[in-house]
Formats: C-alpha cells, structure tokens, sequence
C-alpha cells in the first residue's frame, strides 16, 4: 500500500509542478503557441483536480494535503477572470447623462436554421430583433443575418428603431441578397470605419462614433471559430468513435489557438492606433485564461470583472460553463457604469452581454 501511495504521490507533485506553469503562462503569456493555448485552457480542470486531491490527501496523511491546498489558494490570483462579486447597480446606470450602452450578441443568424415552424420562429425572431432595439446605442452582432424576406429584413428593422449607421464586411459574398457575418450598428454618427475578413464570417469592424462633442473607437469582432461538436462527441458510444471525434476536436483546438494568436495582431494594431478611446466587444471564442484575452487585458480593462456580476457564463450549449464574449475598454479614457449578462434571454446559443459608458476617467472621480 505504501509503495502505490508514493507512486501516486510523485504523480500528483508532477501535476503540481504543471500547475505552476499553467498559472505563469496566464500570468506572462510568453508564448502563443497551440500547446502553450491548450495548457491555459486547461485552468479550470485544473484547479478542479486539486480541489478533489485536497480531501483524499487530508484523509491519506493530512501534511500533504497541503500541496493541493497552497495550489488553489495560489490560484486564486485569478478568481477576477473568474468570479464577479455581484457588483452593485441602480438599474438605471445606462440611462445617466451622458452614457451610451454597447451591446454585443452573436445573433447565431437570429435562428435560420431552426427546426421551427415559421410562425413560430417568426414570433421568436420578432421577439429577437425587438429586445436587441431595446438594450443598446450601438449592437455588436457576430453571426448577424439579413435577406429579403420580411422576416429577416433585419438592417431595415434596425434603421427603423433609429439605428441609421450601420457597416458590415464590404468585400463579403452577398447572394440572392443575403449577408452573414459580423455588423455594427449605431445611434451615433459614424465619422470613419475599416473592416477585415478573417476568414468565412470571422473578422473585425471598427467604427469611430461620434457622441456628443466626443468620439470612441468601436471594434466589433468575431474570432476564429473552432465549430467544436462536443454534442456529437459526448454521444458516441464505442471507443473508436469517441478516439476519432476526440481528434477531430483536439486538431480544430488547435487549429483556433494559432489562428486567433494570428488575429490579436490586426485588433492590437487597431486598437494601438486610435486617437479616441477604445471599446472592443464581440465574439472572441476564447475563456479568460487564455493568450488572446491575456494579451487584451494588459492594455485594457475587462467589463465583466469591473462591473459584472457571478461566473457571467456566455454560452448557452456544450460545453455551457464557459465565458467567450467579451468587453474591453480604455479604463484611462473611459467610465464604465453597469455590465450585465443576460441569460434570461435565450434566442442564441450565446447570451447577450451589455455594457453602459460614459466619457471620463472613473479613476480620476475617484
């Protein structure tokens, strides 16, 4: 019994000691390799392996349950990724002079393909269009989807709730007049704008928006996207099909991590070069511990860890428990007022988050 709990023993100090270099590569991001991305996203199993060894240590021999219990304390340098302590708000923080609300929702093509009758899906999608007019000035839409039937006549509906100012990707595929991909559409006058393809519907838009006597950058975004199955994975019920599905996953992950450490650079030149102060918001197909959402918040502030409020997860399929829509913003130039997730709101298999701004430093209030 001894010789297999040394075994085990050494086994989990060689988890520990890979622990420590998942938590440096968050915290330096010196790489941005496929392997480094699978490590950083390997955080939350992580820490919950150790939060199972802590009791089976204790019970084993109490002195090495202090291993597992110095690792999550240590990780919790990153519970703000994490965890928002319910920070608090009047309900009307958008609505103070001043402030402009940035919405940003991947409309999954506002449910195209749904396997719904029409009337059905055109009552849901009225509904849709309707609560996306109401919970922002300007909407960031990945996956947004326009045609010319009624239904779906969704830049008309739009410009008719007063949202005049609009770009989507000028060089995308329009057949039988139909567009999908990312758009921007704003209150506010739009006084220049850029866009670029990623690739298929992933890319960036920026828009200067002129507000009152000020301007902000707005880049809309959507990343690559790594189209994961794990529905179709987590059924498989034979080995074979489980290792084969497995691969295909593991090779798409990794495909995304040298993509998207590909297109930070486009959004850091971007971002890099505005006179205004910047706000970035969309789809970015990454959790808060990996390379793209470190390089992000070290030159700006997160909304969801200043003003958002619990796990604030953002996907609503597998695998669920994940955070992948995100807002940055120039903390130095900007106050941000209120953050929400809403997961009332299940149109998508993401959940809308919206953020309200308003011109000036919070920190200099303070």
């Amino acid at each position: 019994m001894g010789s297999i709990e040394k075994f085990l023993w050494f086994l989990y100090k060689c988890f520990a000691f890979y622990t420590l270099v998942v938590y440096a590569l968050i915290l330096w991001i010196p790489f941005d390799g496929w392997v480094a991305g699978f490590m950083m996203m390997s955080f939350p199993i992580v820490i919950l392996v150790h939060v199972i060894s802590l009791p089976v240590w204790f019970v084993v021999k109490k002195q090495k349950a202090l291993l597992p219990l110095a690792l999550i304390l240590l990780g919790g340098i990153f519970l703000d990724r994490t965890y928002a302590f319910g920070n608090s708000r009047s309900g009307d923080e958008h609505d103070s002079a001043g402030s402009f609300r940035v919405l940003s929702y991947n409309t999954q093509v506002f449910m195209r393909n749904a396997g719904t009758s029409d009337d059905v899906r055109k009552e849901q999608v009225r509904e849709m269009k309707n609560w996306i007019a109401e919970n922002g000035d300007v909407l960031c839409m990945p996956e947004f989807y326009d045609e010319g039937r009624a239904m779906f006549k969704t830049t008309k509906y739009f410009e008719s709730r007063g949202f005049r100012h609009s770009v989507r990707y000028e060089h995308a595929p329009i057949r039988w007049g139909q567009y999908v991909g990312l758009a921007l559409f704003s209150k506010y006058p739009i006084v220049s704008s850029q866009d670029t393809i990623f690739e298929a519907q992933n890319g960036m838009i920026r828009a200067d928006l002129k507000i009152g006597k000020d301007t902000v950058r707005i880049i809309a975004l959507h990343l690559y996207s790594m189209t994961l199955d794990l529905n179709k994975l987590a059924h498989q019920k034979k080995v074979d099909g489980v290792v084969k599905e497995g691969r295909v996953t593991l090779s798409r992950m990794k495909f995304g991590f040298k993509k998207r450490s590909q297109e930070i650079k486009a959004l850091q030149a971007w971002a890099e070069d505005s006179p205004y102060p910047v706000i970035v918001c969309g789809d970015f197909n990454e959790i808060p511990y990996g390379y793209v959402y470190g390089k992000m918040r070290k030159s700006f502030a997160n909304a969801f860890e200043d003003k958002g409020s619990g796990f604030g997860f953002s996907f609503g399929k597998l695998p669920y428990f994940i955070r992948i829509d995100h807002q940055f913003y120039d903390s130095d130039k900007l106050e941000l007022l209120d953050f929400q997730t809403h997961r009332n709101v299940k149109y998508s298999d993401h959940y809308p988050v919206t953020a309200s701004y308003r011109f000036g430093s919070a920190k200099k209030s303070e």
